[in-house]
């Protein structure tokens, strides 16, 4: 029961996370253990990027399109943007 209720506000937590950066999900790219994903944070493309399912880092790019961060996303899952 205490596993439960401590997923239940880890989940919350994560929710209330999202909200508060107006942190938007658009799309997942994934390739053997690396996974990027496309985000908009208060109308600022970036990418979440993942490695064995532990979150590396976020990178925001200021002034870029969303194609932008897709074009990133998928460089990184493919191998050719280091991380």
């Amino acid at each position: 029961m205490t596993i439960q209720k401590d997923l239940l506000t880890l989940l919350l937590k994560e929710q209330q996370v999202k909200k508060n950066n107006n942190k938007t999900v658009f799309s997942s790219y994934v390739q053997g253990d690396l996974k990027a994903e496309t985000i908009n944070i208060n109308g600022n493309w970036g990418c979440d990027y993942y490695s064995n399912s532990e979150f590396i880092k976020t990178e925001v790019y200021k002034g870029h399109s969303e194609l932008y961060a897709e074009n990133a996303a998928e460089n990184y899952v493919f191998g050719i943007k280091k991380i």
